[in-house]
């Protein structure tokens, strides 16, 4: 095997490149006036002029103007801003036609209630706004008209005790503790929701 000092030609382009190079006279002091000469980039004298200070006379009927481009700069940045949020992150466009309230009837088949009544986001958890009208074999009824969604409900029967609806999904993550179902209103014909006790 052999060495890179082996070749006298490697040899010699070694030595040379281990040379410190010699600069002609003057080199440093042109390089350093081209330097100088040469003109600053853009970002550079902007920064520079930006940074200098200056005296700025402005008249009553001027600074209005400023204040009225000012705001008006402001106003379209909000407007425009709530025109071009993503989808989900702020308030739907309002179509033309507003979603007719469908009519749900609840049912709750209970012979032994004295009352029963129906409480629910709707209603703002009141159970007394939407009593329940009693009919043949204890089969309890009320219809309520809903806008489209999700709601979480349940039944008050005696003016003590919540129950939740036994033909309807158990509602999840409820805060207070009581039974409660789930009803999915859509667009369109009537529904009914209820089961018996």
């Amino acid at each position: 095997m052999t060495g890179p000092g082996d070749d006298p030609l490697i040899a010699r382009l070694a030595a040379e490149l281990r040379r410190a190079p010699v600069a002609r006279p003057g080199f440093d002091a042109r390089v350093m006036a081209a330097v100088r000469r040469a003109p600053a980039s853009l970002p550079s004298r902007a920064w520079t002029w930006l940074r200098e200070e200056r005296t700025l006379a402005l008249s009553p009927l001027g600074g209005a103007a400023m204040a009225a481009v000012l705001a008006g700069v402001v106003i379209a940045g909000v407007w425009g801003a709530g025109r071009l949020s993503p989808a989900g992150s702020g308030p739907a466009p309002a179509s033309p036609v507003a979603a007719a309230p469908s009519v749900v009837t609840f049912v709750l088949v209970a012979p032994q209630a004295r009352s029963v009544a129906l409480a629910g986001d709707f209603d703002g958890w009141d159970g007394s706004r939407l009593p329940m009208r009693r009919g043949t074999a204890g089969i309890w009824t009320v219809n309520v008209p809903l806008a489209p969604g999700r709601y979480d409900y349940a039944f008050v029967v005696d003016g003590r005790r919540f129950v939740a609806d036994p033909a309807a999904p158990p509602a999840t993550g409820d805060d207070f503790g009581r039974p409660t179902s789930v009803v999915t209103v859509g667009g369109g014909a009537a529904r009914a929701a209820g089961g018996s006790l």
